[in-house]
């Protein structure tokens, strides 16, 4: 299965789909939807005690939100889906339908570690 990196130009994210890369949205306003330039996931006592994680005395790990998207890449699925939603379109709150699209299904991934329902 092919992955499509991310890039960040002008402080905005773009998913690199070949010649038209896919645009996600201004970086502020991915960090205003998932709470901040950083963001914490608190595991279970169980998880902690995995030898591979390194969490924080609460039991959380904080990272910081850019770094982490200019390192991701994606799936087929994840890309279709984005490229489903309008980017020039505002929801309720003002900020564009395919970025809001993207801070949900990030906070979904970030906060399951990794699994995610993609149905919808």
């Amino acid at each position: 299965m092919e992955r499509y990196d991310t890039r960040i130009d002008d402080d905005t994210l773009f998913v690199e789909v070949g010649d038209d890369d896919l645009e996600i949205g201004r970086l502020d306003d991915i960090y205003d939807l998932v709470g901040g330039e950083t963001y914490t996931i608190e595991y279970s006592e169980k998880a902690q005690a995995a030898a591979w994680l390194t969490t924080d005395d609460d039991g959380t790990f904080t990272f910081d939100v850019r770094e982490t998207l200019a390192d991701m890449d994606y799936n087929e699925t994840i890309v279709e889906k984005l490229a489903s939603k309008p980017v020039d379109a505002t929801n309720a709150d003002g900020y564009p339908v395919r970025t809001a699209t993207f801070a949900q299904l990030m906070m979904e991934i970030w906060d399951s570690k990794g699994t995610v329902d993609l149905s919808e």
